[in-house]
Order: structure tokens, then sequence, then C-alpha cells
């Protein structure tokens, strides 16, 4: 609500401008904010793109329209670039106000703001992006298949007895650098009924460097690496390193990077299905098999893009 708020708010304040609100069916968009490229896809918005932050090349790989979309800047929105594109709406984070307020007032341009970190920020993104750009119905089916996933989840945790349950963390681009317990990626971990060490850590959902002694210290049955961002170390590196050969998760090596290469199933959207899927795999692997999980993923790609894609370009393997 405090969202769809925000959004009232930076549309009122254009409010006397000839830009955006006219015609919601057709709303040219642009964003700095990847988390929304997954969204735009789903709800078929792609063209509509003027310009857009791509973190990986599928997407433009995928997406005629992406591809040949412009940019406003990479996470910071470059106002110059902006203000020459010229678009009907921006979407944008909604924690970013100074960006939202340079925006509005001295461009003029509506800004649609938004939060994804967990499973009803989706439901919540999906309801009011299908109601801003009139395509209310294709939201509506976006969200029950959401739903219908979380459910098969959700029904296959409940049969996992509790002295089967592992601890699990998910690992940033750092060592010692963590997904806290407000971060998607931690709640994906609960979702595929795992127990996050990191649970009670917070930082305003960013990552967090809490350090190697602190995870030596939680000691994880599980460690998630992320793919949404470039990783300065290898799992090989730590599995191969006297320093973690105490951990748990060395050990039973099961230590592993969250799918897939170019096409991070950890990131805020759609994707977070197969995401928490993976996880549940690699945690209870006699719950949920590898030949299951294939065919979510290639459910996934069917439902976001009418086609599947090879798992050796995408990047993952399964029976590793």
């Amino acid at each position: 609500m405090k969202r769809l708020i925000l959004l009232l708010i930076c549309i009122c304040i254009v409010g006397c401008s000839n830009v955006s609100v006219k015609n919601f069916e057709r709303n040219t968009i642009a964003s700095v904010y990847a988390v929304t490229v997954p969204f735009i896809v789903a709800l078929d918005l792609t063209d509509r793109v003027l310009a857009i932050n791509v973190k990986s090349r599928f997407w433009t790989d995928a997406c005629e329209n992406l591809a040949v979309a412009g940019s406003v800047g990479r996470g910071m929105v470059d106002l110059e670039a902006l203000a020459k594109f010229a678009p009907d709406v921006l979407i944008h984070r909604s924690n970013d106000t100074a960006t939202v307020e340079a925006v509005t007032g001295k461009l003029g341009i509506p800004v649609l703001c938004i939060t994804v970190e967990n499973y009803d920020d989706i439901i919540e993104t999906l309801t009011i992006m299908g109601e801003y750009f009139d395509c209310g119905e294709r939201a509506k089916q976006v969200c029950e298949w959401l739903s219908g996933k979380f459910e098969i989840i959700d029904a296959i945790v409940a049969s996992i007895p509790d002295n089967e349950r592992v601890t699990a963390l998910m690992m940033g681009g750092e060592l010692g650098r963590i997904a806290g317990g407000d971060m998607i990626q931690s709640w994906m971990i609960k979702k595929a009924g795992g127990n996050c060490v990191a649970s009670d850590i917070t930082n305003n959902r960013n990552w967090t460097n809490i350090g190697v002694e602190t995870v030596f210290k939680w000691n994880p049955d599980y460690i998630f690496c992320t793919s949404s961002t470039p990783l300065n170390y290898t799992v090989d590196g730590i599995l191969n390193d006297p320093a973690w050969s105490a951990m748990t998760a060395v050990n039973n090596s099961t230590i592993s990077i969250v799918p897939a290469a170019i096409d991070s199933w950890d990131m805020p959207g759609i994707s977070c299905t197969i995401g928490t899927m993976y996880m549940l795999y690699r945690m209870y692997p006699d719950y949920f098999s590898a030949e299951k999980l294939q065919q979510e993923i290639d459910e996934y790609y069917t439902f976001m893009f009418g086609k599947t894609f090879d798992n050796a370009y995408l990047g993952y393997n399964l029976y590793e």
C-alpha cells in the first residue's frame, strides 16, 4: 500500500503534464533497475521499453526489443539521458527517494516505485504493474502461475521431517559477504525448507559483510553462492582451502552456485520459483529430484518465453 501511495504521489507531481497518465495501455518505459526486466518480460511489455538496464546477455538474446533498447544508466539514473529518451514512466526501486524526487521534480516524468524482496513483493509488483500498464489479466495469470509453483514447493517441504532439516546460507560476491534475513535469497532458503543461519542479519535489504569468521561460527550444512553478481572466489577454491576444511559444507561438498550463469535464478523476480526449487533439490534430493527440477525449469522458460533453452547455453549442470 505504501508503494502504491508513493506511485500516486509521483503521478500527481506531474499531473498537469501531457506525458504518461493519459494512455496507460501504451506507456513507454525506462529503467535502470535490472530487477524490473523479468517483470517487463513476464507481462509482455518489452515492446514499450525505450531504455533498460540488463545484467545478462540472456535477456537481450531472448528478447529482441530489449536488444535494441537504449540506456539511461546502470543502477543510477543518468538524468540527461533520461530527458532525451523522455519515457512516459521510469520504473525504479522504492527506497531511492532522491532519484524519484529528481526525476519527477526536474523532468516531470512519473516514477513507478517497486520493491521486490519476497513473494508478497513479487505479487504486489506484478499487480501494480498490471494495473498501471493495463495488462491486469496477464498479471493475474503470472500471479496464479507463481502461486501454483509455490504450492508445490510448500507441499514438498511440509513432507520433510524436522529432524532432516538442514541449515543454509547464501553468500555474495565476496567471501564473508552474505544475504541477510531481509533479502529474497534468504527467503528462498526458508521456502525451500532450509533453516537460514543469517535470518537475524538485516541491512536494508543489501548484501552484508559479516566476515568469514562468522560464517565459520555458523557452520551451515549448505552454502549457496549467488549468480546475480560476479564472484571473487570459486567453489573449488573454498573446497581446497585448508582454512575452510573444518566446515560441514566443505566436508560434505555441499557448496554450490545457484544457476544459471547467464540467467540468475536468485534475482528477485519470477525465476525465484526455480531458484527455490534448485535449493530444495540440493538440500533434499530424496524429496525433489533433478529430473523433476529440469521439468520445472523447462516449464518456466516455456511460460516466460514460449520456448526452452539448452542447459549448456544457460550455464548449469544439475548433476555436478
